[in-house]
């Protein structure tokens, strides 16, 4: 009886020293891969903040035409309702919106047929 006592607590002994092994080495996996993703995690933060930082390389006037562009491609086309001017109504006009309003006033122009 003594022997096979005596292999059941070596073989207990042995399970139970294999299974914290196993966890120490599974925790250890763990702790790596936390490390190296709180570093990847603060170097994305670092790298935002610098574009944060940076002068945005796209005027307004492309930010507004890629929008649209986008939002014909999702939606669809649509038709336009109103159109209401950006510019405030006490700044000077400039030379080229008076020959666009010339060019498209005179596309109106319904002309009379003499018989």
């Amino acid at each position: 009886m003594d022997g096979t006592f005596g292999y059941g607590v070596t073989l207990s002994l042995v399970g139970l020293v294999i299974t914290f092994l196993v966890l120490a080495t599974i925790s250890m996996v763990v702790s790596l891969i936390r490390r190296l993703d709180d570093r990847w995690q603060r170097r994305e933060a670092a790298n935002e903040a610098r574009a944060l930082e940076r002068p945005p390389t796209i005027d307004e006037t492309t930010a507004v035409l890629i929008a649209a562009a986008v939002s014909t491609w999702l939606v669809g086309r649509h038709r336009i309702r109103s159109i209401r001017r950006l510019l405030p109504a006490d700044a000077p006009a400039s030379p080229w919106s008076h020959q666009g309003r010339a060019v498209l006033q005179g596309s109106h122009v319904i002309s009379k047929l003499t018989r």
